[in-house]
């Protein structure tokens, strides 16, 4: 791997693909291990894949593959994380970090996103259930609700027997965001890597494909079909709902910028919509708005 006269932590990781096989195998082991920290640090494994594969190249990411993938099942002495690690955090990292060379936006990594998100949703509406459907996850969210079953009032067992059946779809759709922020980290990463102070590649130009547009229509349609066949064209909208709502928060940041606002009232904002998770749906509204209209095209101004 070429190292560069900058980059600190970044310039050891990218020195040799044991470092980064090994750094990496230690994170995905230790999401494996540590619940509670599993989220964070599978997201951290994409990223780093994402980066090797935009700053070093293929063939070091498939190397890193190998490495990591022998390494995970070593560390936890069960071969099946190494299976886990290829399919979970070496392939979406290699495809975001495709997306990344593909141009100078997010073009490419748009369509990653988009097709590693509808590949999970069908893998969580029929390859994991095996045909099941949502009595599957009914199954399995009762499972994990026995234990405060009995503290649960009658509405908020059917608020929860209502969105076990958006399972699919919810899940896709966070995985989607996780993605996109992976994808974020990479190109800032590589771009501290080579010692560019400012961000080049901005999360504030995010957009979608233009013909999108007719999927939230179409899907939500989908709440009006007969009760079997709704199903999955109503997860199919949560999904839309989650990649508008990647497109509503790129709005935020490009309208947080013209104004020249410092980056904490930009943190304080998530921290409201981590609070208020019911604007979600505002922003993503936001999302499908900027869409049809265009209205980056009034917030935009001097990149900052």
């Amino acid at each position: 791997m070429a190292v560069q006269p900058e980059g600190g932590v970044l310039r050891w990781f990218l020195s040799g693909r044991w470092q980064a096989g090994v750094s990496i195998a230690v994170l995905f082991s230790a999401s494996g291990l540590i619940p509670f920290l599993a989220v964070p640090l599978l997201l951290n494994c994409v990223a780093l894949v994402a980066l090797v594969t935009l700053q070093a190249g293929r063939k070091e990411s498939l190397e890193v593959l190998v490495i990591a993938g022998i390494a995970s099942a070593l560390f936890t002495l069960n071969p099946w994380y190494g299976v886990a690690f290829a399919l979970v955090a070496w392939l979406p990292g290699r495809l975001l970090g495709e997306g990344l060379q593909w141009d100078v936006g997010w073009g490419g990594v748009v369509w990653v996103v988009i097709g590693l998100s509808l590949l999970t949703l069908a893998l969580l509406l029929w390859a994991i259930p095996q045909g099941t459907g949502p009595g599957f996850w009914q199954a399995q969210m009762e499972h994990l609700l026995a234990p405060a079953r009995k503290d649960l009032s009658a509405t908020q067992r059917q608020v929860v027997g209502d969105m076990v059946r958006l399972m699919p779809g919810i899940l896709a759709a966070v995985m989607a965001l996780l993605w996109a922020l992976a994808a974020v980290m990479a190109s800032r990463w590589r771009e501290r890597f080579q010692g560019i102070v400012v961000p080049q590649r901005v999360f504030r130009d995010w957009v979608l494909p233009e013909w999108l547009i007719w999927l939230p229509v179409a899907t939500g349609l989908g709440f009006f079909l007969p009760h079997g066949a709704a199903w999955p064209v109503q997860n199919l909208a949560i999904l839309v709902g989650g990649l508008y709502l990647l497109q509503g928060l790129s709005l935020v940041h490009l309208w947080f910028a013209s104004r020249g606002w410092p980056l904490i009232a930009l943190a304080a904002f998530y921290i409201g919509l981590i609070l208020l998770s019911q604007f979600l749906l505002v922003v993503s509204v936001l999302g499908i708005l900027d869409r049809v209209f265009h209205l980056r095209r009034r917030f935009a101004g001097p990149r900052s």
